[in-house]
């Protein structure tokens, strides 16, 4: 399942039943998102608490707000949107990165291919 700007994951219950995986934008941390008030998107922790809830095994993040560098020694970044997210969700989590790759077979396996 692929779902792009969206504040409320949970309408994405019935359409997730029995998914493998769900790629769900997550903008914002969760204090950002607090700020930021009705825009149209969520945050990691958010998306995370739903794939939670649903029983989804892999989650990819993705749509990151300018405002997160991937360099995560400077807070806030990506790595605090993956920290939230984590904190809720128990499945196989990925962040997902410009051109990155994955793969889903038909047993149902999801997997990030390796970068060249």
């Amino acid at each position: 399942m692929i779902a792009g700007d969206n504040d409320r994951p949970e309408l994405l219950a019935q359409a997730c039943a029995g998914a493998q995986v769900l790629v769900h934008e997550a903008t914002y941390t969760e204090a950002m998102a607090e700020k930021a008030g009705e825009v149209g998107h969520s945050y990691g922790k958010q998306v995370a608490a739903f794939a939670e809830q649903v029983t989804l095994p892999n989650l990819v993040l993705t749509h990151f707000s300018p405002r997160y560098p991937l360099i995560s020694h400077i807070s806030p970044s990506i790595e605090d949107i993956r920290k939230e997210a984590q904190s809720v969700y128990s499945g196989t989590l990925y962040m997902a990165r410009d051109f990155g790759e994955y793969s889903l077979d038909k047993a149902g396996h999801f997997s990030e291919l390796a970068g060249e």
